[in-house]
């Protein structure tokens, strides 16, 4: 051990302080609280409180920025100190932090650091996801992609009703966006429509995903909406939902709607398969719930 280091315990105890009376909040508030107060630590180089947070087996994963996997708390601190040392300036911004439940907060950070003897100003985006343990931090992954640091979160909240409608809204949103979210899908995904019997078609893989949003697209003009109008029934590993698309009609440009009922299952955090339904009771009936 260096010298001057103070005891764990008073560390702790110190950590707490610094991060106010949290007994109040809810446990979701508290990793909240907990974990800006290790990033304010950090901006403050005091590495102690840092390390205080953290367990003697923890994890601290860089590995996808090329800079490894660091395990326990002598690694961690040595990471700490190697990656400050070479810095004159460094500072992160916090703009978004969420609990997932499970003990799993993500976030999105920028880092603005200025390397020693250098000019320039390095300003690095990143979606950390923390494991918290019985109060300590298990585990910290720092993914360049942000949408990936999102996925990867979910995946390690584990299944929930929370984290099945969270999923959902990533893939509407990419959906809508005319995108295809195959980070987010499992290697088995299907889709299947079945509205009426003339429309009982099956898609396979993001290649099937894309041709679906092709084809629900074709009639409409530039500007349709995707949505989702209403989540019916969420539990964990699927959510039943209303959707629609809104718009004008290519060719005529008359008003052109069309909604239905439908069905996405999760597994370990990716989606295996979805199903659009000619009724609400087929859609509840399809997860047991009629």
């Amino acid at each position: 051990m260096r010298r001057g280091r103070r005891g764990r315990a008073g560390l702790a105890l110190e950590l707490t302080r610094r991060i106010g009376d949290t007994e109040a909040m809810g446990e979701q508030g508290d990793l909240l609280a907990r974990t800006r107060a290790v990033y304010a630590a950090l901006n403050r180089r005091e590495f102690d409180a840092v390390t205080a947070a953290f367990g003697e087996t923890s994890t601290w994963d860089v590995s996808r920025w090329g800079l490894g996997t660091h395990a326990g708390l002598e690694a961690i601190r040595r990471f700490l100190e190697d990656w400050f040392g070479s810095l004159d300036a460094y500072e992160v911004h916090i703009e978004e932090l969420e609990t997932l439940g499970g003990g799993v907060v993500q976030g999105v950070v920028t880092q603005v650091a200025r390397q020693a003897g250098g000019r320039g100003v390095l300003r690095v985006r990143s979606a950390p996801v923390f494991v918290w343990v019985d109060g300590r931090i298990a585990a910290v992954t720092l993914y360049p992609d942000i949408e990936e640091g999102r996925a990867a979160g979910l995946r390690a909240a584990g299944p929930s009703s929370q984290t099945s409608v969270q999923l959902h809204d990533a893939i509407v949103a990419a959906i809508r966006a005319r995108d295809v979210p195959a980070h987010l899908l499992a290697p088995d995904f299907s889709m299947e429509v079945r509205a009426t019997p003339a429309t009982d078609y099956h898609y396979h893989g993001a290649p099937g995903l894309r041709e679906w949003t092709s084809d629900l697209f074709e009639a409409f003009g530039p500007n349709a909406e995707y949505r989702v109008e209403e989540v019916i029934a969420a539990g964990a590993g699927f959510v039943v939902a209303m959707f629609a698309v809104v718009g004008r009609a290519v060719g005529s440009g008359e008003p052109l709607e069309l909604r239905w009922p439908g069905v996405m299952w999760f597994r370990d955090g990716y989606a295996t398969r979805a199903v659009g339904y000619g009724s609400r009771v087929e859609a509840l009936a399809a997860v047991g719930l009629r």
